[in-house]
């Protein structure tokens, strides 16, 4: 009886919601007006009702992943998703979200931007309100604090915290081995172009926004246009539970961000024994580690189980016992809640000086942004909150964690590079060093930048290669040489693809059919991923567990081994090595079946999961574009595309009437927003 009170009771506090939300002080009734596709555009009176419409637009054609967004800022993924919501909900109570969301809510988030959020959660309760039956438990009576949640939990993922942290939160991990990163460890992968009209052939400006991202889940990207009786105006991609676009145009400037792995976080490692147990030294004295119970509750089949934690923390952060030790982790933005707020300025600059001050919030932690404007004004800017760390340590394995002399303080940041108006007349961003970004003699210097450059990545992708191969020998790049960039099919000679083939190459097949077939077409491979290519598919095969081994920090397979595989896999599904790429890499929703071309690294950038057929269906990369093209008089026109359409439902006429567009290379072009 005592088991079944204590089941009972264990339900009841895992179902039992918020209380009620606060209704809106205002009435709002927004315009909701889509066009052809289905995308959305959002007018209301003030930006609060702006907002309140979009929240109700947006849940119209994706209501459940956008709670999942409220559920993962509440800190209660788990129960819903089992063990994998939970592993969120972990990183929620570590980094101390709902501790963050209290104490700065009010302080640190301007009162008008306080009622854009909390009137994007009354639109989202509106709809609740007349969808009850769409509502996931424990999603209910959702607030602007549940908004905010989610966008701080959210961004310190798209710079790498979580590799950080799968440093350190296993007993027999080795922290204080540094860890390099690479190319392959870009998980959110993206590219961003500027041309101004110092070297367009048309005197136009252009921009091309082209962030990769899932196709679906919390950070797919949702195209909106929103615009207020106050002059806000945006057009552009957001991802679930995001207010307005966060990327994209207003008619004035427009901005593209690209995924940056700047070194925001350090780890120290403390000193500790037996005769001081549970405490750490620090400048010659001993002090008690912080400890705070957490419970994790985790779906299991039919119920929701409480599971306990106890998390640990110093004067540097959250702290974590290792093979190496106990080490604590410090990391720039810790309890940071105006990154949304940043964004929301960003869209409302009508200049670059105006732009550019929003950007001085540095309430967002990384990315690179790409910036044009109707006067002509270009900008690659590399956005990071490098700390300002004490000079003659090492700062890439494990910092002495014994002196307060090497904890960096939270408000003072490096400067980082900016390539403003460069004389080559354009800029690309492929997640790569941002000292190889356009023309070699309009780059910039890491020693133009000492305090950030070594905290700054190094390499360069095969995307950054080929664009520059492409780009810089052209006299003047017009708008057809461009687009031929951005879906350039073909791998460098310095990439990790070409490495792989040509070690596939070098092995021996002497006595080995198999391996010499595989030679065979190798050899016939011209480094492109198109559709009609016979050796393509073959290729990516091949690269991709590489790739992926890149990317989870793992040693990667031998080379030979998985031409074999992939091979093997051909035949099994083809009866042939050699089938068209096409004919592997597909792109499926609903009833749409259609061919692809591209490959993870290539500037058509597409990752793909496996079907029980053997195809490979895409799922990554190319996704929401965008090109802005400002004409010598300011007009813009803004031509657009999706890879599947506006809706997640799959009996919508939007759910993937734009796929065999974007299969196409087609656009759409979006009408610009209204002048102010």
């Amino acid at each position: 009886m005592k088991k079944l009170a204590a089941l009972a009771l264990t339900f009841a506090l895992a179902t039992c919601g918020p209380p009620p939300a606060t209704p809106p002080a205002e009435s709002f009734s927004p315009t909701i007006t889509r066009n052809e596709y289905g995308v959305p555009h959002v007018h209301g009176r003030t930006d609060a009702e702006a907002a309140y419409g979009m929240a109700y637009a947006h849940a119209q054609d994706n209501f459940e992943t956008i709670q999942i967004t409220v559920l993962l800022g509440r800190g209660k993924l788990g129960a819903h998703l089992g063990e994998e919501g939970a592993k969120s909900d972990f990183l929620w109570h570590l980094l101390g979200i709902q501790r963050s969301v209290d104490e700065r809510y009010e302080r640190d988030l301007s009162p008008e931007f306080r009622a854009v959020v909390e009137a994007y959660a009354a639109g989202l309760n509106a709809y609740a309100a007349e969808h009850a039956d769409e509502v996931l438990p424990g999603a209910r009576n959702i607030t602007g604090r549940d908004v905010i949640a989610g966008s701080a939990l959210t961004v310190p993922l798209f710079w790498g915290f979580e590799r950080t942290l799968g440093q350190v939160v296993t007993e027999d991990a080795h922290p204080c081995s540094p860890l390099q990163a690479s190319a392959e460890q870009i998980d959110w992968g993206s590219n961003a172009f500027a041309v101004s009209p110092r070297r367009s052939d048309d005197g136009h400006t252009r921009l091309i926004v082209n962030s990769h991202q899932p196709w679906a889940g919390p950070v797919a990207w949702y195209e909106a246009g929103i615009s207020s009786d106050t002059g806000w105006r945006m057009h552009g991609g957001l991802f679930p539970g995001s207010p307005f676009p966060v990327l994209g145009t207003n008619g004035h400037i427009g901005f593209a961000a690209t995924v940056n792995l700047p070194d925001l976080a350090d780890i120290y490692r403390l000193t500790t024994d037996d005769q001081h147990r549970g405490q750490y030294q620090i400048d010659g004295g001993w002090r008690r580690f912080e400890e705070r119970t957490i419970w994790l509750w985790v779906k299991m089949g039919w119920f929701t189980i409480p599971i306990a934690r106890t998390l640990r923390y110093t004067v540097h952060g959250p702290a974590f016992e290792t093979a190496d030790g106990w080490v604590a982790v410090r990391y720039a933005g810790q309890g940071e809640l105006r990154a949304l707020e940043q964004f929301w300025r960003m869209g409302r600059a009508q200049n670059y000086e105006q732009w550019r001050e929003a950007m001085r919030m540095r309430a967002i932690p990384s990315f690179n942004f790409m910036y044009a404007d109707e006067t002509g004004r270009i900008s690659y800017l590399y956005n990071a909150i490098i700390p300002r760390r004490a000079a003659g340590h090492d700062w890439s394995g494990c910092v002495a964690g014994d002196t307060s002399a090497n904890i960096w303080p939270m408000d003072e940041y490096a400067e980082t590079p900016e390539l403003l108006d460069p004389a080559s007349g354009w800029a690309v961003s492929t997640n790569g060093a941002p000292w190889y970004v356009t023309d070699e003699a309009s780059n910039l210097s890491p020693a133009q930048f000492p305090d950030a450059a070594p905290a700054i990545e190094t390499y360069v992708t095969n995307r950054g290669y080929r664009a520059v191969e492409i780009l810089s020998p052209l006299r003047t790049i017009s708008d057809a040489q461009l687009l031929a960039a951005k879906f350039d099919l073909t791998s460098s000679e310095r990439s990790a693809t070409v490495a792989a083939v040509n070690a596939v190459l070098a092995a021996d097949a002497s006595n080995d059919a198999e391996l010499a077939e595989i030679q065979t077409l190798l050899r016939t491979w011209d480094r492109r991923a198109a559709n009609d290519s016979a050796a393509a598919a073959l290729v990516g095969l091949i690269y991709q567990p590489i790739y992926n081994a890149g990317r989870a920090a793992t040693d990667p397979p031998d080379r030979v081994a998985t031409a074999r595989e992939a091979a093997q896999r051909l035949r099994t599904h083809f009866g042939r090595i050699d089938p068209p790429l096409g004919d592997l890499l597909r792109l499926r929703r609903g009833d749409v079946d259609l061919a692809l071309e591209g490959a993870p690294d290539v500037l058509r950038a597409l990752r793909w999961h496996d079907d029980p057929d053997g195809r490979a269906v895409a799922d990554f990369g190319d996704g929401l574009m965008m090109v802005m093209d400002w004409a010598p008089d300011g007009t813009l026109t803004t031509r657009v595309i999706h890879q599947w359409g506006s809706s997640e439902h799959a009996d919508s006429p939007h759910y993937n009437d734009q796929s065999a567009m974007f299969a196409r290379r087609e656009w759409r072009t979006v009408e610009s927003p209204p002048a102010q």
